[in-house]
């Protein structure tokens, strides 16, 4: 307001109120936000000025304020290039850092924008997906064994295929080898003889004498020897069948590829990954905030980059730039998936850790920790959250601005959902979808324009454009009816009609919920009308015009179940 009142644009006004919330950790964007599988916090955000120009960022990292990115965007595409090139309204990801440091942004490392919590959150929600592909890799094998005992034909089938691949394998060693090439029938014998020999001891109509034991070790012994100088002595290669047909293995350092077969050490054919206790938190309390192994390079896909890769890394410990105090070490446990009969006897439960004294801390430490032994605190992803602490402002947040000039403006900025794909675009960087506005039509009497900023689901809201439909609704103050129709209404039922009809009743056949708060304003020469609707559980609005001494703040709660709340404010002109 300050910046208003001195005569700046409501672009300057709204850059600034969200600058402010992003350096702000509570806020899903800038400082603190949600980190992506690899740990990184890329973030979204968008402008939009009152002539509908606007720039935008997507899945940024290393830049603090994402917003003040977008603007320097917006600014770029006033200018004229050469060779009549068309200046970009969007930049996403690595061209967004580049760009941020050729304009002379401050590009800091990946640690300065990671927040204790974020980090916290980061660590159990990666140790819950890290059960979860444990849970689904099991699915998978117990489905192919089902699949293989169903079928025989099919096994021998695959067995055959094997077979051959084995053999290729061995006549390129031979090929290597100074010794001459074994005959067919040797080589029957030899895939043969162990199946046999085993068949003959075990099989309870041949009984063996004595003289014929011996006969049959002296026959083993010589083949043995026959053949030893024909088989390579590293063994067969290792099967590549695992490695091949599933998806869900999270490293490549066990499994057995073509590339690396020559220097795996002999092992079974018939090879199976072990399903071993994965561990991202040391139980040392001393050094849990401190130091710290890098993390596996591999978690850009969903995969680490192997079991004894550590989470913790030491780079995401930088002092936050708004101080707040370290989680205790009971938040870092991760709630275990293993049910209890997979636990094997004697094995300490991994849900909590093995020692239950006490950590004792001196006078002098300014942050008491919780009992080291204390029931970790379940995540929001588990249920809803707990009565002592309600709200966790933790989402996109946005702005609008009306200046003194008339001019209206928007902006939005999110860091994204947790445990995204890198490079993930969410709604905060996509005009139309985010943010919107609906210029002032030169022929206009009333001088009516409006603009939105939205929050929601990003993929679904993408899908119905929903910040431009929601504009386009409040700006015209109508509602689509049955037929494809348009009819006239006032604007609260407008913008309800449209989180009904236009948002939930596209997405309904989703498998993910669709989840969407709105705020729009609404300016014309009768006053500025404020309105927001939202079927989320709660949705926190502030607003303050020239005459206000204060700001006017509501925490907007639904009745829950998607049951849609909404309200308003108007705000007429002082006469002169």
């Amino acid at each position: 307001m300050m910046i208003l009142r001195a005569g700046g644009t409501a672009i300057d006004a709204v850059e600034m109120a969200i600058k402010v919330l992003e350096d702000r950790e509570i806020t899903n964007a800038g400082y603190g936000s949600n980190l992506a599988m690899d740990g990184v916090v890329e973030c979204d955000a968008s402008i939009v000025d009152h002539h509908g120009r606007s720039g935008a960022v997507g899945a940024v990292a290393q830049v603090k304020n994402p917003i003040s990115l977008a603007r320097l965007v917006l600014q770029h595409t006033t200018k004229t290039l050469t060779l009549r090139r068309v200046p970009p309204n969007l930049l996403v990801s690595q061209g967004a850092t580049d760009f941020a440091f050729e304009q002379g942004m401050g590009v800091l490392p990946h640690d300065a924008l990671v927040s204790p919590a974020a980090k916290e959150r980061w660590v159990r929600w990666r140790e819950d997906l890290k059960h979860a592909e444990r849970r689904e890799l099991k699915k998978v094998k117990a489905m192919e064994a089902a699949r293989k005992f169903d079928d025989p034909e099919e096994e021998i089938r695959n067995n055959m295929r094997s077979e051959h691949t084995r053999n290729l394998l061995q006549n390129n060693y031979d090929d290597r080898s100074v010794s001459p090439s074994l005959s067919d029938d040797e080589w029957k014998t030899q895939a043969s003889s162990p199946k046999t020999n085993a068949s003959s001891q075990t099989t309870p109509e041949s009984p063996q004498t004595p003289q014929s034991g011996r006969s049959a070790e002296s026959n083993q012994s010589s083949r043995s020897a026959s053949l030893q100088v024909f088989t390579d002595p590293r063994g067969p290669p290792p099967s590549i069948r695992e490695s091949s047909r599933n998806a869900l293995i999270n490293s490549t350092e066990t499994v057995p590829t073509l590339g690396n077969f020559r220097a795996a050490a002999p092992m079974s054919t018939h090879y199976e990954m072990d399903d071993t206790a994965m561990s991202d938190i040391d139980d040392t309390a001393a050094n849990h905030w401190t130091v710290g192994a890098r993390p596996g390079h591999g978690w850009g896909d969903g995969s680490s980059g192997g079991e004894s890769a550590s989470s913790s890394d030491g780079t995401l410990q930088l002092p936050s730039l708004t101080p707040s105090p370290p989680p205790p070490l009971a938040l870092e446990t991760p709630l275990s998936d293993i049910p209890t009969e997979e636990l094997k006897p004697g094995t300490p439960s991994p849900t909590l850790p093995v020692s239950n004294e006490r950590t004792t801390h001196s006078s002098t430490t300014s942050i008491p920790m919780a009992p080291y032994a204390s029931p970790p605190r379940t995540s929001s992803l588990r249920g809803p959250p707990s009565k002592e602490k309600e709200d966790h402002i933790t989402d996109t947040v946005g702005a609008i601005a009306i200046d003194a000039y008339g001019n209206i403006a928007c902006g939005a900025s999110s860091g994204g959902i947790g445990m995204k794909y890198r490079g993930r675009v969410g709604p905060a960087a996509l005009v139309g979808v985010g943010a919107a506005v609906v210029p002032v039509n030169a022929e206009d009497k009333l001088k009516t324009c409006v603009a939105t900023v939205t929050s929601g689901t990003g993929e679904h809201m993408a899908t119905t454009m929903a910040a431009t439909v929601c504009a386009e609704r409040l700006y015209h103050s109508n509602k689509k009816v049955k037929g494809g129709v348009f009819a006239e209404t006032h604007e609260d039922e407008a913008i309800k009609s449209m989180i009904e009809s236009e948002f939930m009743g596209t997405v309904k056949n989703s498998n993910s919920a669709g989840a969407i708060g709105i705020l729009g304003v609404k300016k014309s020469r009768d006053g500025v009308y404020l309105y927001f609707a939202h079927n989320t559980d709660s949705f926190a609005i502030a607003s303050m015009h020239s005459d206000d001494s204060k700001p006017v703040c509501t925490m907007s709660r639904s009745n829950g179940n998607g049951s849609i709340a909404q309200g308003g404010r108007a705000m007429r002109y002082r006469k002169k």
